[in-house]
């Protein structure tokens, strides 16, 4: 009997032997397939990095070249703007003549050197770039 027994317990034995050797063939097949998609994923993201480097670079010449177009624009309209005030400031002078100002006054009230004074005086008293 104790033959019999150990027949048995061989037989059952080598049954669990056969089914642990399966679980391990089965759990080999998913490490692999999970290490399949692993790569596959990292092959993805990398190819999304790439992508992502790529619209970045862009963006930021994309940007550049809009702060640069931004510093033309506000070194323009700072242009204009002097220009404008220039011009606002002798069409004042000229104004304040035909009102009988004296070129002093013009340094005071206009901001004139005394030359631009004298000068905006002279071409009122001659007639010339009058205001209407």
């Amino acid at each position: 009997m104790t033959l019999i027994v150990l027949a048995a317990l061989t037989a059952v034995s080598a049954l669990l032997m056969l089914v642990v050797m399966g679980m391990q063939w089965a759990n080999l097949r998913r490490i692999r397939g999970l290490e399949e998609s692993l790569l596959e994923s990292r092959k993805k993201q990398e190819a999304l990095q790439r992508e992502s480097n790529k619209t970045i670079l862009t963006l930021g010449k994309a940007l550049a070249a809009v702060d640069q177009r931004l510093g033309q624009t506000q070194r323009r309209q700072q242009d204009l703007e002097n220009k404008d005030s220039g011009s606002l400031t002798y069409a004042q002078a000229s104004k304040l003549i035909q009102m009988g100002a004296a070129p002093e006054d013009l340094v005071k009230s206009c901001g004139l050197s005394e030359a631009e004074a004298k000068l905006v005086s002279l071409m009122a008293a001659r007639g010339v770039g009058r205001v209407s």
